[in-house]
């Protein structure tokens, strides 16, 4: 299968020429904040592909940051607020839907918001796949600031078996909370076999208070 992955990524690499260029992707959502100011959610989401003489690699990344406030950002007004002359016919259905969701919170129980409300969650996604020759394998293609936590990348602890590495623990800094990060790895000497294929794949999530997302936008000015 690793083998077929590879002889299709090589021939699509073919058709662009001699001289295969690099591509490059990116997606951005947001989910506004019907009380104002931050969004609710932010995601981005960025696709890489660098061809090589002798195969391509391809690196997918997502960045997902939510925090849901209940409550009117100082300075900034909520949803849809303005002026009813000068609203547009987008402007006006943004307003409805901001009124309805503000309608429908107010009904529940503050008690049964709280624990979505009073939490801050990123979450990062990168994963590598190459099917270049690569001298180190997979271990090549470890991000940098996780290089430094696992040095050159993770143990073989037996063959024929992908390398997991997982940490949890208090994610440290004045706000507290607590971080969670999973790094997966495998190659061709992990599957015993020359198939030329590399994995890396890491995920990381931090969840902590409410109040740091506060903190963080009165330092960078950011409603």
């Amino acid at each position: 299968m690793f083998n077929l992955i590879r002889t299709r990524l090589r021939a699509r690499a073919g058709r662009h020429g001699d001289a295969p260029r690099n591509r490059d992707a990116r997606l951005q959502l947001r989910l506004p904040n019907p009380y104002g100011g931050r969004p609710w959610l932010s995601a981005t989401v960025a696709f890489s592909a660098a061809p090589h003489a002798r195969g391509e690699t391809l690196r997918l990344r997502a960045h997902v940051d939510s925090c849901l406030r209940l409550t009117d950002a100082e300075g900034s007004p909520s949803l849809g607020h303005g002026p009813v002359a000068r609203r547009s016919l987008a402007d006006s259905g943004r307003h409805a839907a901001a009124s309805l969701v503000r309608g429908v919170l107010s009904r529940l129980p503050a008690e049964r918001l709280a624990p979505i409300t009073a939490r801050r969650r990123r979450s990062w996604i990168d994963v590598q796949f190459s099917t270049a020759p690569l001298d180190a394998g997979a271990d090549a293609l470890t991000p940098e600031p996780l290089r430094r936590v696992y040095g050159g990348g993770l143990p073989r602890l037996a063959a024929g078996e992908p390398r997991v590495g997982v940490w949890s623990g208090p994610a440290g800094g004045p706000a507290g909370g607590l971080a969670r990060l999973v790094l997966l790895q495998f190659d061709e000497r992990d599957l015993g076999a020359a198939s030329g294929f590399n994995l890396n794949a890491s995920a990381a999530r931090l969840v902590e208070p409410a109040s740091a997302a506060d903190a963080e936008a009165a330092e960078t000015g950011v409603n």
